[in-house]
């Protein structure tokens, strides 16, 4: 690597999103595990909180994403949201009533959740692909990061008890806050400053035009398919196949891996693939992957399926990435990502998970799969029409 080709922003962004994909890596699978053993929470005061943190998304987004377009600086929500998220755990070390724990979790997931937007936009803004890191390897590094976060918050669980998941989420979020302040300053040259409530009017009316209405409901519903996996997953690979909870974690580990795999490899190398080809892609991999999960595979075809990971999620989400960034330049992509990530995502993630847990209830097992397919079906029929149509504009020819 020679220093001409380093890219110190990006490379500074990468570090951010990476610090966040660690911490996000323990705050998937092991964050309710301590809501549970040491806050108290029942399973139904967990799944509400995680619902409700949801809904609270398709609030707090747009809100969130009309508040940043007003800034100065283009690392003004990065930091803001890390430091509530921040301030959000710390006080629930010392928290002790219900109530009060139940609403900074509550806020916890809202903030880490929106922390996203702000950072894929950041790597697509920053990344140039002759340059170090480029988007593939920056974002295929902050996939593995998420894989070390689950496993170490998992050693750490070993080691000194289920505290170790809060130690795990408070230095890593620490991390996340520093390189936050420590990225490259981007001022934001705005004349006048529409007020608040038309900016947010116009982030909203970003869902009309058809092109981004097709991608981020189509892969939203192709995302949201990805439930049932995330949520039982695991339970059903120890239970139906009666392997150890150790080699269940690394079955996930290798989906995750594949995934990052194909974003550091073969992404740089696709540059010149219509982002709508690779939704199709993704979307069509989804529905063979979960039609052969719903058939219970024994253990080799098992870790076969896991490899379509790189498919069913990272191909839909770099399709995603690069449609938007296509579609509303620098400026407005991390407008348009929390829009994604409100309007689309957490409604769809919340009415898969809704369904999820009513089939897993009925004691379907594996065969819950098959819901699954109604969902990405319908999610790979929108980027089917979004493929269908003429390569769209960006929005400056466009005039959107």
């Amino acid at each position: 690597m020679t220093q001409s080709r380093l890219n110190a922003p990006a490379a500074r962004a990468m570090l951010a999103a990476c610090l966040f994909y660690a911490s996000f890596g323990g705050l998937i699978q092991w964050f309710p595990i301590w809501l549970i053993e040491e806050r108290g929470f029942s399973g139904e005061q967990l799944g509400l909180v995680i619902s409700l943190a949801g809904l609270g998304r398709i609030v707090a987004g747009p809100m969130t994403s009309a508040w940043a377009d007003g800034q100065r600086d283009r690392r003004a929500p990065i930091k803001l949201l890390a430091a509530i998220s921040l301030l959000a755990l710390g006080a629930m070390w010392f928290s002790q009533a219900f109530g009060i724990s139940f609403a900074l979790a509550f806020v916890a997931e809202v903030t880490f959740w929106a922390l996203i937007a702000f950072l894929e936009a950041a790597l697509l803004r920053l990344c140039r692909p002759h340059r170090v890191p480029n988007y593939g390897l920056a974002r295929g590094l902050a996939s593995l990061a998420f894989v070390v976060g689950n496993v170490a918050t998992g050693m750490l669980v070993d080691a000194i008890g289920n505290d170790g998941i809060w130690w795990w989420l408070m230095l890593t979020t620490v991390g996340l806050l520093a390189c936050a302040y420590s990225m490259t300053a981007e001022p934001v040259e705005r004349v006048a400053d529409a007020p608040f409530g038309e900016r947010l009017k116009q982030g909203l009316s970003m869902a009309k035009r058809p092109e981004f209405a097709l991608l981020i409901f189509g892969c939203g519903l192709i995302q949201a398919g990805h439930q049932f996996y995330y949520i039982f997953g695991t339970k059903l690979w120890i239970d139906e196949l009666g392997i150890s909870a150790t080699l269940a974690g690394w079955l996930f580990a290798f989906g995750v891996v594949c995934e990052a795999a194909f974003l550091m490899f073969v992404a740089p190398r696709i540059e010149h693939v219509r982002p709508a080809t690779l939704m199709l892609l993704g979307g069509l991999g989804a529905i063979l992957r979960w039609g052969l999960m719903a058939t219970s595979p024994g253990l080799p075809l098992l870790a076969s399926l896991q490899a379509l990971h790189a498919v069913s999620f990272a191909c839909t989400f770099l399709g995603a990435m690069r449609g938007i960034q296509h579609l509303w330049g620098d400026d407005r992509t991390p407008t348009a990502q929390m829009m994604y990530m409100a309007l689309a995502t957490a409604p769809a993630q919340a009415l898969s998970s809704w369904l999820a847990g009513r089939i897993f209830d009925t004691g379907a097992g594996s065969q819950g799969y098959a819901a699954m397919l109604a969902v990405v079906s319908v999610g790979t029929l929108l980027v089917f029409l979004l493929w269908r149509r003429p390569e769209p504009l960006p929005v400056a020819q466009a005039g959107g």
